[in-house]
């Protein structure tokens, strides 16, 4: 055989690999952290607000009722996720993660509620 039998593939330039759309995962990312802050802030505001309406009307407080406020913020996110049309079916991290933001949140945002007015009665 000669070489001339032989073809090789054509010399290729080195160009770069087509890249993966990472500016729109990393805005997701961003878009679904503030919708856990806002949720989260919304959250405690309803849980102060709540609270303050027991004690005003005789009742106690519940912690329990509060807690509660605090899932339907984390589980109302995906429906949120679903009106905006982005990805909502995440790993067990991701939704951990959102979890968590809300609840910091809820928790900051409350505590600063409940120690402003304690400061005003004081």
């Amino acid at each position: 055989m000669t070489e001339e039998s032989f073809q090789t593939a054509p010399e290729s330039e080195d160009t770069a690999p087509v890249s993966v759309p990472e500016a729109d995962d990393y805005t997701g990312r961003i878009i679904r952290t503030i919708i856990a802050v806002i949720a989260g802030f919304f959250a405690g505001l309803l849980c102060f607000i709540t609270e303050g309406k027991a004690l005003e009307s005789g009742g106690s407080s519940s912690a329990l009722f509060s807690i509660l406020i605090l899932i339907a913020a984390i589980i109302i996110q995906k429906h949120i996720f679903m009106l905006l049309r982005m990805k909502y079916t995440l790993e067990k991290k991701d939704w951990f993660y959102q979890g968590f933001m809300t609840f910091s949140f809820w928790f900051v945002t409350w505590t600063i509620l409940l120690s402003g007015s304690a400061l005003k009665a004081a």
